[in-house]
């Protein structure tokens, strides 16, 4: 899940920026405090958002993951085991069987 500074524009996942508390409350809704590596802004990440958008990533990296030929071109397979490393990230939150199905079918092609 990303997260961009408010400050200097850097943008990248939530985990890169250092965790420095909770803020907010469970009925407002949590986020967390995190300063970011770059400029060193402190900045609300809020895992809420962040969920709203992710759905529309898992689309496009589906569809750039079916784009894929089998390649023995290691740039190729790299790129394929990242997208399927963050599919298969993103969907333990999701848990759609479908997805998971086609991750591992192109994992079986791409990969192996």
């Amino acid at each position: 899940m990303d997260i961009t500074c408010h400050k200097c524009g850097h943008t990248a996942d939530h985990l890169e920026f250092t965790y420095l508390c909770k803020n907010g409350c469970p009925a407002c809704g949590e986020s967390d405090l995190r300063r970011c590596p770059r400029c060193g802004a402190e900045c609300v990440f809020s895992r809420a958002e962040s969920l709203e958008n992710e759905e529309q990533q898992m689309e496009e990296l589906s569809r750039t993951l079916a784009a894929i030929p089998r390649s023995n071109d290691p740039a190729v397979r790299d790129e394929a085991r990242r997208i399927i490393s963050r599919l298969s990230e993103m969907n333990r939150r999701w848990n759609i069987p479908q997805l998971g199905e086609f991750i591992m079918a192109r994992q079986r092609e791409l990969l192996f």
